[in-house]
């Protein structure tokens, strides 16, 4: 299980990591194992769509089971990406940011950030999932 506390010190970390990043306005969301919010924490800065996006790409890693930037290299094929994203309400979200958080193997949620380039929101939660003893599904 993905607890609260575990959540928050990802997110904590996640912010952290954004600033030595240069990544001053951003969002993070954590899920469980089930693509639901755990928790979601967004910079004062922040626009509307940073936590939308953020949730996009957690669950996209949640339901191919791979890193959302491993998928961006994948899903290079417009009319794809949309017949997707449409099918999931919108919730297929094909850029860097999202992981697939696993505890012993076994996968307990996702967790992902928006607001830098795709691959160094990938940076920046790769990081903040392992400063938590956790690991992220390659």
């Amino acid at each position: 299980m993905l607890t609260l506390k575990t959540a928050t010190a990802i997110a904590v970390t996640a912010f952290a990591e954004g600033e030595k990043h240069g990544v001053a306005v951003m969002s993070v969301v954590i899920t469980d194992a089930g693509g639901h919010i755990r928790l979601a924490m967004r910079s004062d800065a922040q626009g509307i769509f940073g936590v939308d996006t953020a949730l996009g790409k957690a669950r996209t890693a949640l339901g191919f089971n791979r890193t959302s930037l491993q998928l961006s290299k994948v899903f290079t094929d417009p009319c794809a990406v949309a017949a997707i994203a449409a099918a999931t309400s919108g919730a297929f979200v094909p850029l860097g940011g999202g992981v697939v958080v696993q505890d012993g193997g076994v996968t307990i949620g996702a967790a992902a950030v928006s607001g830098g380039l795709p691959a160094v929101d990938d940076e920046i939660i790769v990081a903040a999932v392992e400063a938590a003893g956790l690991t992220v599904l390659r």
